[in-house]
């Protein structure tokens, strides 16, 4: 996992640590640590926090290589759609 990890240095792809999936920017990998930034939405004041996290490489059971994802609530995807036309 650790080769792995390094390949997407600096990328953004989607990890699952500890049952949750983050969609982060991995900044390093180190020994038995991965350190990497995310994103979380406050819907309520409609701003972005970005956060750094640094776990142990044994609690990332997964990755994947999708980019990104609008919205998983159907109402909110159709609404960003409409906004790109």
């Amino acid at each position: 996992m650790k080769s792995l990890l390094k390949t997407y240095l600096e990328q953004e792809i989607w990890i699952l640590v500890r049952d949750k999936w983050y969609f982060a920017t991995i900044i390093g990998v180190w020994d038995d640590l991965l350190w990497f930034k995310h994103r979380t939405y406050n819907k309520d004041t409609e701003e972005d926090t970005l956060w750094e996290m640094v776990v142990k490489i044994s609690e990332v059971t997964a990755i994947d290589k999708v980019r990104s994802v609008i919205s998983r609530k159907p109402d909110v995807l159709i609404s960003r759609l409409l906004e790109t036309e």
